[in-house]
């Protein structure tokens, strides 16, 4: 099930839902549409595949937000703060991306012949070089969030759902509006969130 643009705005978190973001999302469940498309951050990549409806999936693990807003506060904080490894920690870890996605995308499927860990190898690349740059761009200097927003499509796997192009809306040190793009897009599960990567190109 694809959506428009979603918004969150700050202010009280959502209550936190029975299964965690990684959690329910990637749990057991049913799988999404067969032609759906992968993550952004995956493009260019060979499809990877849809579920069956009898795979059971493990909860993703790693740092879970209620709100986007949460993880995105904390995304802004770390960059203020110039901290690579603390955001590389938000974002979706290996053993979670193989056990957990990898099986559930439209590249998992054998005839596919796309193994997981080349499929990794390429989102972490691509990850860490977006996330040097962000912060070459952005360190040092402190936003307060006002927004945020989900520009690409939603994409329901099942298990979890992929909130693509995510935008934040901040008020700069000036003082001034502006739209930062601190990550890709964003993993849902049970009410609960996660950053998928660094990737937003």
């Amino acid at each position: 099930m694809n959506t428009g643009p979603r918004r969150f705005r700050c202010g009280p978190t959502f209550p936190r839902a029975a299964a965690v973001l990684a959690a329910a999302a990637l749990l057991v469940s049913g799988c999404g549409p067969s032609d759906a498309p992968a993550p952004a951050e995956l493009a260019g990549a060979p499809e990877a595949l849809p579920a069956t409806r009898d795979l059971v999936t493990p909860p993703v693990g790693g740092i879970l937000f209620d709100a986007p807003e949460e993880a995105a506060r904390q995304a802004l904080e770390l960059v203020a703060e110039g901290d690579a490894e603390g955001l590389s920690q938000l974002a979706l870890q290996e053993a979670d991306f193989r056990e957990a996605v990898y099986p559930r995308l439209p590249a998992a499927r054998p005839e596919r012949n796309t193994s997981a860990e080349f499929l990794w190898e390429m989102l972490h690349q691509r990850s860490r070089s977006s996330l040097a740059y962000t912060l070459d761009r952005y360190s040092g200097r402190r936003y307060e969030l006002i927004a945020v927003d989900f520009m690409g499509e939603t994409t329901d796997y099942g298990p979890f759902q992929v909130h693509r192009d995510t935008v934040l809306t901040v008020s700069t040190p000036d003082g001034e509006r502006a739209a930062l793009r601190l990550f890709g897009s964003m993993l849902e599960q049970g009410g609960r969130y996660q950053i998928f990567s660094f990737v937003t190109d």
